[in-house]
């Protein structure tokens, strides 16, 4: 990112939250719904869509709360669930650098595909890419 996308992005942050640049409600939840689709239909992502149910409504919804409230929406998760700890939630799972990639690759794409504008993109991928890390268990 150069330096005047950093500080126009800087001058936007500065009076929007993140979640207001992707849109609020409705950009949050096509961007959760954009990945979850991807993640069903493209073979590719196979290994980490077999870590969910069939059904994925229950976690869209519950991704859309939580990414609500880290991009600095309504804490819906935490309002919900009273509380957020992510590592434990994916415990369970055995997440491998393979199954990190493949998250963030389709989280990747999932922004692209939303028209999620390239700054916001940018600013997001470090952080994203460093939570799916954190949940990596298996080396």
């Amino acid at each position: 990112m150069d330096d005047a996308t950093i500080q126009q992005l800087r001058a936007e942050l500065a009076e929007h939250t993140m979640y207001d640049l992707l849109g609020a409600e409705t950009g949050l939840r096509a961007l959760v719904d954009r990945f979850y689709d991807a993640m069903d239909a493209d073979p590719a992502y196979a290994p980490i869509r077999s870590m969910h149910q069939a059904d994925l409504g229950s976690i869209k919804q519950g991704s859309f709360e939580f990414l609500s409230g880290w991009l600095g929406g309504p804490p819906l998760f935490a309002q919900r669930e009273g509380g957020v700890c992510i590592s434990a939630a994916h415990a369970p799972y055995a997440i491998d650098a393979e199954a990190r990639d493949l998250w963030v690759r389709c989280i990747d794409r999932a922004m692209t595909d939303s028209g999620i504008a390239d700054r916001y993109r940018e600013a997001l991928m470090p952080a994203l890419t460093g939570m799916a890390e954190m949940l990596r268990n298996v080396d």
